[in-house]
């Protein structure tokens, strides 16, 4: 998470909420709730990974412990609901999307030991968000979108922490863990929505969402832990129902 890309945020997502509760509510006056679901399909980036893996110290030309890649990228597919309420050409909605799955996979040299280690961590992600949008038409039936919002994701994780064979010395050894952790999650969108018939409404929204940090580890006998920050860039469609 970066500061501006918070403050960005916060700044939108107050504004859309000062908007849509005010009493401005848009040429069309009217106020409706709705349901919907979501799908999704986003890139994933880890990145800032860190460890504490190994002793740290140079051995032959390599540090033992050192991670070959602090920063890397993977796809995930999400599915969710939501519900909530439009005023006019604004709209307030509770939404949650699960999203399964992200692989976060660590490789680092341990020369101390004589061999590679690996760590691979299956991540699944839940996220409910509260997001504001304001909407304006494009044409009679097409409107444009913008938003922003914010809540909280919860991650399940299973790890494996596992040091290689080491022919004639050692055979390989897995260490497993499994882990849940949270935080403070937010998201800024758009995109364009098509209405069919009165009461349903197709959305089209590519949109990126801060996921907070990942946390693994320690494992049994392995007082090894690792930490990385999420985040994802969605294309998302949704079809919502008016009630």
């Amino acid at each position: 998470m970066t500061i501006k890309r918070f403050l960005l945020c916060c700044s939108l997502t107050a504004l859309l909420l000062t908007r849509t509760t005010s009493a401005d509510t848009g040429s069309s006056g009217t106020e409706q709730w709705f349901v919907g679901i979501t799908s999704s399909i986003g890139e994933v980036k880890i990145e800032n990974i860190s460890a504490n893996i190994g002793t740290g110290e140079v051995i032959g030309g390599e540090r033992d412990g050192q991670i070959e890649d602090t920063e890397i990228d993977d796809y995930t597919a999400g599915f969710g609901f939501s519900v909530g309420r439009r005023i006019g050409y604004w709209q307030l909605a509770a939404q949650y999307i699960y999203r399964y799955r992200t692989d976060w996979d660590v490789v680092a040299a341990t020369p101390a030991i004589q061999t590679i280690t690996n760590v691979f961590t299956n991540v699944e992600t839940h996220t409910l968000l509260i997001n504001a949008a304001r909407r304006g038409p494009i044409t009679q039936h097409w409107s444009w979108e913008l938003g922003a919002g914010m809540g909280y994701v919860h991650h399940r994780m299973d790890s494996q922490y596992i040091e290689r064979e080491v022919p004639g010395v050692s055979g390989e050894q897995v260490f497993k863990d499994q882990r849940r952790n949270g935080g403070f999650s937010y998201n800024f969108f758009a995109g364009v929505s098509r209405e069919f018939g009165r009461n349903w409404t197709l959305n089209i929204r590519t949109s990126y969402i801060d996921l907070a940090e990942l946390k693994a580890g320690s494992f049994p006998d392995r007082p090894v832990r690792l930490s990385a920050d999420q985040e994802s860039v969605e294309l998302q469609f949704s079809i919502e129902r008016d009630l």
